[in-house]
C-alpha cells in the first residue's frame, strides 16, 4: 500500500472519530453532522483509494446507519433506486455498442479529411468529434474510445520528444472536449440529469431537453474553439508532413459502406434522440426510460449488437457504486438539514448583483468547490439547496443558479483528479501541474460565457 493510501485510510478513520466531538446546534443536528462527516470520509477514500472504490461506497451506506445519519438501511440505500443510476448502468452498454461498430472512427475520419491540413487541425477535428459523441454518451466512455485513436495517431512520430509534446496537447484536449460536449444535452452526462432531478424535486420547476440544449449548445460552440486555441498555443504540438496525416486516415480501417450493424446502431440512436427531444413536450418520454428501451434494442435476437457478457464487461462498477452512494448521501444532506446549514453558515443570504454578476459568482464558486471536492456527483447535492435559497433571496428563478451549476460542474478539469482527465493523465504524456496552464484560464472563460448566456436564455425561453 502506498503512503498516500495509508494516509487516506488513517485520515478517513480520524474524520469518523473526530466528527462525534464536533458541537451541534438546533440547525446543525447530530444526524446532519454525521452525514457530513461520512461524506468527507468517503471523499478521502475515493481520492486516495486505500480500498477499492466500490467497497468504500458500500461501506458508506452502512456507516450512515451505524452513526444514526439514516434511520435504516433502506433509507441509506435510497440512491440505488434512483433512475439516474440505471441511466449510468445502461450508458456503458450503449458505449460498448458504439465501440463495436465504426461510427466514431467514421466521424473522426470525415472531420480529419475536412479539417486535417495539419496536426493542430487534426486536434481540432478530434476535439469536435469527442464533443459531439459526448453530447449523448458519458464523458468517461467517450474519452476511453478516443484514447486508443490518439495513441495510434502518435505512432507517426519517430522523435520521442516530439511525440511527448504532441501527446500532451492531445491528451489534455481530449478530456476537455469530452466534458465540454457533455454540456450540450441532458443525456451528455448523468450529472446533468442529477441537477434537473434536484431542481424538479426541490422547486417543482422543470427544464426540458430542448431548453437545456438552448442553454448548452451555444456555450460549447463558443468555448470549444477557445479551448483548442489555448491548448495549441500553450502546449505547441509538433507539425508533421500532411502525407503522414493522410496515411493515418487511410489506416483508420473504416469500411466504405455502412453495414447492417452500424446502420442499426445509428437508427437506434436517432430514434432515442428524437424521443429525448420529444420529452420536452411529452414527459412520458423520460430520458432514462428512453435510454433503457434503446439499450434493450441492442440485444434483439438475430441482430444482437451486444451480448450480455460484453455488456457486463463494459460496466465500470466503481462508477455505478459512486453515483448511487453519493445520491444516497446527498438525499440525507437535505433530509438532515445540512444543506440548509451550509446555505446559512457559508453562502451569503443574497448577492446584490445583476443576473450576469450572480451567475458569474456562482460559476466561480462551483469551480473553486471542485478543487476542494473534486467529485462532482457529491458536490451537486451539497450545493443545490443553498443555490436554490440564494436565487430565492436574490429574487430570481432558481433555474438561473441551478443551470449555472449544471453547466459548470461537469467541467472538472482544473487538475486531472476527476475520472475523465485522470484517464488521459495515466497515459503519462503530461504532469499534473501542466494541465492548469490551460484549464485555469478556460474555466474563467467558461464562467464569463455562462454568465452572459444563461440570463439571456432565461429571457428567451421565458423561464424567469
Amino acid at each position: 500500500m502506498k503512503k498516500s493510501q495509508v494516509f487516506g485510510l488513517i485520515l478517513s478513520i480520524l474524520v469518523l472519530i473526530v466528527m462525534n466531538f464536533i458541537p451541534t446546534t438546533e440547525l446543525f443536528t447530530v444526524p446532519g453532522r454525521n452525514t457530513l462527516g461520512i461524506l468527507v470520509a468517503l471523499l478521502i477514500l475515493i481520492i486516495t483509494e486505500p480500498i477499492p472504490l466500490g467497497v468504500s461506497c458500500m461501506l458508506s451506506t452502512a456507516l450512515l446507519v451505524i452513526f444514526g445519519a439514516a434511520p435504516n438501511l433502506g433509507v441509506a440505500l435510497s440512491g440505488y433506486t434512483n433512475p439516474i443510476v440505471f441511466f449510468v448502468l445502461v450508458s456503458f452498454g450503449i458505449s460498448a455498442a458504439i465501440t463495436k461498430v465504426p461510427i466514431s472512427k467514421r466521424l473522426l475520419q470525415t472531420l480529419i479529411t475536412v479539417f486535417g491540413k495539419n496536426v493542430k487541425l487534426v486536434l481540432f477535428a478530434l476535439m469536435v468529434c469527442a464533443a459531439i459523441i459526448s453530447s449523448v454518451l458519458s464523458n468517461v466512455a467517450t474519452t476511453v474510445i478516443f484514447i486508443a485513436l490518439i495513441l495510434d495517431f502518435l505512432k507517426i512520430y519517430k522523435n520521442p520528444e516530439d511525440k511527448k509534446r504532441t501527446g500532451k496537447a492531445f491528451m489534455i484536449g481530449l478530456p476537455v472536449a469530452s466534458m465540454l460536449g457533455g454540456m450540450m444535452t441532458p443525456a451528455g452526462s448523468s450529472l446533468n440529469l442529477l441537477v434537473l432531478n434536484l431542481l424538479e424535486q426541490q422547486t417543482q420547476l422543470r427544464v426540458t431537453f430542448v431548453e437545456w440544449m438552448v442553454f448548452g449548445i451555444p456555450i460549447v460552440l463558443v468555448t470549444l474553439p477557445i479551448a483548442w486555441l489555448l491548448i495549441v498555443k500553450i502546449y505547441k504540438p509538433v507539425e508533421i508532413p500532411q502525407i503522414e496525416i493522410k496515411k493515418y486516415v487511410d489506416n483508420l480501417d473504416v469500411p466504405k459502406k455502412i453495414d447492417f450493424s452500424e446502420a442499426y446502431v445509428m437508427v437506434v440512436f436517432a430514434a432515442m434522440f428524437i424521443l429525448w427531444v420529444l420529452s420536452s413536450w411529452y414527459p412520458v418520454f423520460n430520458v432514462t426510460l428512453v435510454t433503457i428501451v434503446g439499450f434493450g434494442f441492442l440485444f434483439v435476437p438475430k441482430i444482437a449488437i451486444l451480448t450480455w457478457d460484453e455488456f457486463i464487461k463494459s460496466i465500470s462498477w466503481p462508477a455505478f457504486f459512486l453515483v448511487a452512494s453519493v445520491i444516497s448521501v446527498g438525499n440525507l444532506l437535505v433530509t438532515n438539514g445540512v444543506s440548509k446549514w451550509i446555505s446559512t453558515a457559508v453562502f451569503p443570504t443574497s448577492i446584490n448583483l445583476p443576473s450576469f454578476g450572480l451567475v458569474f459568482v456562482v460559476a466561480l464558486i462551483v469551480f473553486l468547490m471542485l478543487i476542494i471536492v473534486p467529485v462532482a456527483p457529491a458536490l451537486i447535492p451539497m450545493l443545490a439547496p443553498p443555490l436554490i435559497i440564494l436565487a430565492n433571496n436574490a429574487g430570481v428563478s432558481p433555474i438561473i443558479t441551478m443551470m449555472t451549476l449544471g453547466l459548470t460542474v461537469c467541467n472538472c478539469f482544473f487538475l486531472p483528479i476527476d475520472t475523465v482527465p485522470l484517464l488521459t493523465y495515466l497515459t503519462g504524456y503530461y504532469e499534473m501541474w501542466e494541465m492548469p496552464k490551460s484549464t485555469l484560464i478556460l474555466q474563467v472563460i467558461i464562467a464569463v460565457v455562462v454568465a452572459i448566456w444563461v440570463p439571456i436564455t432565461i429571457g428567451i425561453l421565458g423561464l424567469a
